[in-house]
């Protein structure tokens, strides 16, 4: 029988697409620091895992599709570029004041934000999106506002740290490589009391902790304090918190369910027990049923989606809402 020849080993060896260190990316892009990791965080930019530490990398092509796109990192530069609120009031050519009565109650939401100088907390907006804001909702730029910005306003509602939350949450959950992942995002928002309740197992908050120990904030700056930093990553209302408790409760549903390894079948002279139903989350009051559809954050009514940022299927249980009451205002401190 005749002995077929070797293939060149090009026609059989496999390479792997080349990737970048995220330092070695952002030089290839010639971004500043501040600006690559934005676009890294509002997903302009595109990463792989990969390492010998599972660290984030960035494929050659993701590189190669940015500089190719029109008008190059200045373009994706343009997109990224933030604002202040003073800023963000001359760009929309309105008062400074009315601008601030619009982004208290969620018709636009905040990026990044930090504590100056004068330890006053400033908000940063996206450019591109506040030139969007005007295009479609430009009623709200000239003449009487709203009732409900009107309301909101006399009532003391500001939904800037919610809507940074709800931003942040999305984009996270979008990039969790697993349920695990996607869990961990949620028990950070909730903050650790919340979670602490809600998955009494030691070792799965450890595990979650280790994933994310809170929702990354960016560079607050030197004067921005603990209380500060937690009154502004954790869920406060009691909604936000109903919320994250049905998406915290799904998620660990699949997770464990991921890992649950089937018994050995074996006599049961009596009947066997009653399975636990699929994504039950067992705490100190009893067995929370996770549903089926994860609620996901969502804009303001005024500027399209939902105000308070979130949207869940079904209203929460009365228990359960009596259960978060008196949270707020611990959380509030």
């Amino acid at each position: 029988m005749a002995v077929q020849p070797p293939l060149p080993s090009e026609a059989v060896e496999e390479t792997a697409p080349q990737t970048f260190t995220l330092n070695r990316a952002r030089e290839e892009l010639g971004l500043p620091f501040a600006e690559f990791e934005l676009a890294l965080q509002l997903g302009e930019i595109g990463t792989v895992a990969g390492g010998a530490a599972d660290r984030p990398r960035v494929s050659a092509a993701e590189v190669a599709r940015v500089r190719g796109q029109d008008g190059g990192t200045q373009a994706l530069l343009s997109r990224i570029e933030l604002v202040s609120t003073t800023a963000a009031a001359e760009l929309l050519g309105i008062g400074r004041d009315r601008m601030l009565r619009l982004t208290r109650a969620g018709c636009v939401r905040p990026v990044r934000w930090y504590v100056n100088r004068y330890r006053a907390l400033v908000w940063l907006y996206l450019a591109g999106e506040l030139r969007e804001f005007a295009v479609a909702r430009p009623a709200l730029l000239a003449g009487k506002l709203p009732s409900e910005v009107r309301a909101a306003d006399a009532e003391g509602v500001d939904l800037r740290a919610r809507g940074w939350r709800s931003r942040q949450v999305t984009r996270l959950v979008q990039d969790a490589p697993g349920p695990w992942e996607e869990a961990a995002v949620w028990a950070a928002l909730l903050g650790p009391e919340v979670t602490g309740e809600a998955v009494p197992n030691p070792h799965e908050r450890r595990r979650l902790r280790g994933i994310h120990a809170a929702l990354p904030y960016g560079h607050p700056g030197p004067l921005a304090g603990p209380a500060l930093i937690r009154r502004l990553t954790v869920a406060d209302a009691p909604d936000e918190v109903a919320a994250g408790l049905l998406a915290l409760a799904e998620a660990l549903g699949r997770a464990r369910a991921g890992e649950r390894v089937p018994p050995k079948p074996r006599h049961e002279p009596w009947g066997a027990a009653p399975p636990e139903p699929a994504g039950a989350l067992v705490t100190g009051r009893g067995v929370m049923l996770a549903p089926s559809p994860s609620p996901s954050p969502s804009p303001s009514p005024l500027s399209g989606a939902g105000a308070d940022g979130w949207a869940v299927g079904e209203r929460p249980r009365r228990s359960l809402l009596r259960l978060l009451r008196g949270r707020r205002q611990a959380v509030d401190g």
